[in-house]
């Protein structure tokens, strides 16, 4: 356990983690309090989270700790509080802000969640195939791609991704970020494990 935690403090972005969780308090805090003008931020701030989430697993040192004892799982669990703490912050956020919000917590936690598991599961897969840094590129993809979908909304009667009126499918943007985070939490689980096949 202490390995692990020396770890976590030597290898996670600490400074990013933190900046990017000031910016999500601070992204919330403005749809909160201009919900219809200024809703596609949430947007943006999911895509935030799901980018540093799998920016956070980037390894400068892949040449030599790939090929060290330590299997991917384990130095995975090392960086996962980045992640735990992102999440947090946003589930708490939006319960302090809950009566200033659509009235669809489960749908707004599940997006921030569900996009967080997604760029772990990510970063995971490519770090299991031999990328050493695929979080920033993942993140340099995802943070303008849910811009534009916050913005634009396409296909937003058929796939409601974000949500904000209350004519729009909420129980379809609910399956739409339970599958989203199923299958990241596959994803990942499949990368760990080829990893560790890869090792044995």
């Amino acid at each position: 356990m202490h390995a692990l935690l020396r770890c976590s403090r030597a290898v996670t972005p600490w400074g990013l983690v933190v900046v990017t969780a000031a910016v999500t308090v601070g992204l919330l805090l403005m749809v909160a309090r201009w919900p219809a003008q200024v809703w596609p931020l949430h947007g943006s701030a999911v895509g935030l989270l799901a980018g540093v989430s799998a920016w956070s697993l980037d390894e400068r040192c892949a040449t030599v700790v790939d090929v060290a004892p330590r299997a991917l799982w384990w130095r995975t669990v090392a960086r996962a509080p980045a992640t735990v703490l992102l999440v947090t912050v946003w589930v708490t956020t939006h319960v302090l802000l809950r009566d200033r919000l659509p009235d669809h917590l489960g749908v707004l936690v599940l997006q921030g969640a569900g996009a967080s598991i997604a760029g772990v599961a990510a970063a995971s897969w490519r770090r299991a195939s031999g990328v050493a840094e695929p979080g920033q590129s993942i993140a340099l993809s995802v943070c303008p791609v849910a811009v534009a979908l916050a913005l634009a909304k396409p296909w937003s009667e058929h796939a409601p991704l974000f949500p904000v009126w209350p004519h729009e499918n909420w129980s379809r943007a609910t399956v739409i970020w339970t599958v989203t985070g199923i299958g990241a939490v596959v994803v990942l689980g499949s990368a760990l494990w080829r990893d560790g096949s890869a090792r044995r």
